[in-house]
């Protein structure tokens, strides 16, 4: 078992951040029935909040309880700590965001607890639900059971409705100090007996931006190398690896290199890494380089302008992310147009195009896509990534067409050739609707906005 699980605080004194600690702590001078029915955690990844929410868990339901807080033995509290009570509900709201699933948890609140003396319900990513599932929250929240309690928890407290944050009792977690994450770390060391050493320790909290979640992923990682771990070693096996591929990231949108970025992002994809993490990474290395320009300092050639687009995009691709069932799409197509806009940056890519390279003009100054000796598109545009994401072509048709899009559904992409896309109909009725001068004019504009190439669309009827 990895050492954030198997490490886990699961008792009051083991919290490491000390304002969380202090918070819950205060929580044990009143009797049960006098706490809050309702709690808001709000703070950064990785600070703890569903840690801290299973404690409160513990804290309701513990059978024996202690003057420092819930024992942490009990059969209570071990089912809340291996996730195996059937009283503690945790919901993650990024994947389970609808009305449904609130009506579902506001249609057995009522239900006694089956083993417990509460029913603690814990709701994570909470800024995730849709306007009509808050709803359906607030009225759960206005009138409980008595024996329901709530654990909202959220990175981003701004989307959370007033209405339900009036209802909780709210608690910061801000991001660890490098105090609290050396004592978090400490703990490790000694029961796993790593050799490393304060400089060691120091390096590591120093590279985690306050996340005691990645602070213990990044010792576990490192307790594998052979030896006493040297600063040396840390460096080499963490953060400079992580670093250098930002570095080369950012580089390849400054010199507008996209295929180069766009395998930078599919390499991250195929590792297994959270592209959500990476990008929130990125827009940090940006943000530094922006507030050191703005202080007088050179960085890599970059202007205040082109560092304010790069931002602007990629944080824009950050929030389309949350709706996409392809989660590097938004970032893909966030590179595509900053590496084809010129006003990103002044200087001409690192390498000057070759003659077939550069993207011919066609009538009225209508870019045409780009080909290869072979005649085939160079750019993202290919049979097998538009098929891959057709899907999401016809998510984006809505907007402009429902019925196009409804149309779409029954259609499949056929070929890409000279600069045209085949669309396979296989109902005379759906040729006839996409072949309308308009239906395919929609149709170019979305594959532009999608995939950043223009072509002409040709539909052809296929059979079943």
């Amino acid at each position: 078992m990895s050492f954030y699980r198997t490490y886990r605080p699961q008792v009051i004194d083991e919290i490491d951040n000390v304002a969380v600690r202090e918070a819950i702590l205060r929580l044990l001078g009143k009797p049960k029935k006098d706490l809050p029915h309702a709690f808001l955690f709000t703070g950064p990844r990785g600070g703890g909040k569903t840690t801290a929410a299973r404690i409160i868990a513990k804290l309701f339901n513990c059978e024996k309880p202690t003057k420092e807080g819930p024992c942490g033995t009990c059969d209570q509290c071990v089912s809340i700590a291996e996730g195996k009570n059937l009283d503690v509900l945790e919901l993650d709201a990024a994947s389970n965001r609808g009305i449904d699933e609130i009506r579902t948890l506001r249609d057995g609140i009522n239900l006694a607890p089956v083993s417990s003396k509460y029913k603690i319900y814990i709701i994570d990513e909470v800024h995730m639900l849709t306007t009509e599932a808050f709803n359906a929250l607030l009225k759960t929240l206005e009138e409980p059971p008595a024996h329901a309690v709530f654990v909202l928890a959220t990175t981003d407290p701004q989307k959370v409705p007033v209405t339900i944050q009036s209802r909780c009792i709210g608690v910061s977690f801000k991001k660890a100090s490098d105090e609290e994450l050396i004592h978090a770390l400490l703990r490790i060391v000694k029961k796993e007996k790593i050799e490393i050493d304060a400089e060691g320790l120091k390096i590591i909290s120093g590279m985690v931006d306050g996340s005691f979640r990645d602070a213990v992923k990044s010792l576990e990682q490192v307790s594998f190398l052979k030896g006493k771990i040297t600063p040396e070693k840390i460096r080499s096996t963490l953060a400079m690896s992580e670093t250098k591929i930002r570095d080369e990231f950012l580089t390849t949108l400054k010199e507008r290199d996209t295929k180069k970025a766009l395998a930078i992002i599919g390499n991250i994809v195929d590792e297994g890494k959270d592209i959500k993490i990476f990008l929130v990474d990125c827009l940090g290395d940006l943000e530094r380089r922006l507030i050191a320009l703005v202080g007088g300092k050179q960085e890599d050639g970059w202007t205040k302008e082109e560092l304010g687009e790069a931002i602007r995009r990629l944080s824009n691709a950050f929030g389309e992310m949350r709706g996409t069932a392809i989660a590097q799409l938004p970032l893909e197509l966030a590179v595509v147009e900053l590496c084809s806009d010129s006003s990103l940056s002044s200087r001409p890519p690192s390498r000057e195009p070759e003659k077939k390279d550069r993207l011919p003009a066609g009538e009225a100054g209508t870019p045409v896509q780009a080909r290869n000796d072979n005649n085939e598109p160079i750019g993202m545009l290919s049979l097998e990534h538009l098929t891959n994401h057709w899907s999401d072509v016809i998510a984006s048709l809505k907007p402009y067409n429902h019925s196009v899009a409804g149309v779409m559904r029954s259609t499949r992409p056929k070929a890409i050739h000279d600069g045209i896309v085949t669309i396979e109909a296989f109902y005379t009725f759906h040729k006839d609707k996409l072949s309308e001068v308009k239906t395919k004019e929609i149709l170019s504009g979305v594959l532009k906005k999608l995939f950043g190439e223009t072509v002409k669309i040709e539909v052809v009827l296929g059979k079943k």
